[in-house]
């Protein structure tokens, strides 16, 4: 079952690699702002076209309503009024909720559709091959690649176009900058390999400082989220949609 779940996504991947390796060679600056667009305004289309939209708003303002009558309740000190209040407001919370569930739903779909190939394109994991002396692999990325050859012994580094990198250093490829994150036996899910892999992800936004688990700068997903949340808000908000 997993492989050929493993079959399907590849072939997933090779489509969007070919129909979106134009936009990917321009910059991956360009390619991902376009995909935050293109998505935040597509979940937005999603959510005006399967919520129902006056029901929402009239449920937002039956809770605040009750949320004011809680809080005068509270005023007087009268418990059975604010746990009546609460139970209505946790009611309409309910409700709430499940009003977005199917939205929730089909935007889940593209998010599956779409996102494991965005991390794949822009953290890729390079399966490595045992040679006499290394490992050796291909860092892929707009239907090109470049060869790397990864040592462990004392240390681990990798060679790049003759320049040696250790994990948490960065190097140039691709005319992108990238980070080496680590070398381990896990390829992931989405890879078929059972080697080593080594882990490397695209820098899109250098930090003045080291975050646990997020390193040295922002990867693909840090950099889509800072784009993704204010176009999100001003879509829904040109859609009416709270």
């Amino acid at each position: 079952m997993i492989s050929a779940i493993q079959s399907l996504l590849a072939q997933l991947f090779a489509f969007y690699d070919t129909i979106f390796q134009p936009l990917l060679a321009m910059s991956p600056y360009y390619s991902l702002a376009f995909f935050s667009v293109a998505l935040a305004g597509t979940f937005s289309l999603i959510y005006w076209r399967f919520l129902d939209i006056e029901r929402q708003q009239e449920l937002k303002e039956k809770l605040n309503e009750q949320q004011e009558k809680m809080k005068e309740a509270q005023d007087e000190n009268d418990t059975d009024k604010v746990s009546e209040h609460m139970s209505k407001s946790l009611e309409l919370n309910q409700k709430f909720m499940m009003l977005n569930f199917k939205p929730m739903i089909v935007t889940m779909l593209f998010v599956g559709l779409f996102f494991p190939w965005l991390g794949a394109t822009f953290s890729p994991g390079v399966d490595l091959q045992q040679t006499n002396s290394a490992c050796t692999g291909d860092l892929e990325y707009a239907s090109e690649a470049v060869e790397i050859e990864v040592h462990q012994g004392n240390e681990t580094y990798m060679n790049i176009n003759e320049q040696g990198v250790r994990p948490g250093e960065t190097f140039d490829a691709h005319g992108i900058t990238w980070e080496f994150r680590s070398v381990n036996e896990e390829s992931g899910f989405f890879s078929s390999s059972e080697g080593l892999n080594a882990k490397v992800s695209a820098v899109f936004v250098p930090l003045p400082f080291s975050l646990w688990y997020i390193g040295g700068a922002l990867n693909w997903l840090g950099f889509y989220i800072l784009m993704a949340m204010p176009l999100t808000f001003a879509f829904r908000k040109m859609l009416g949609i709270a």
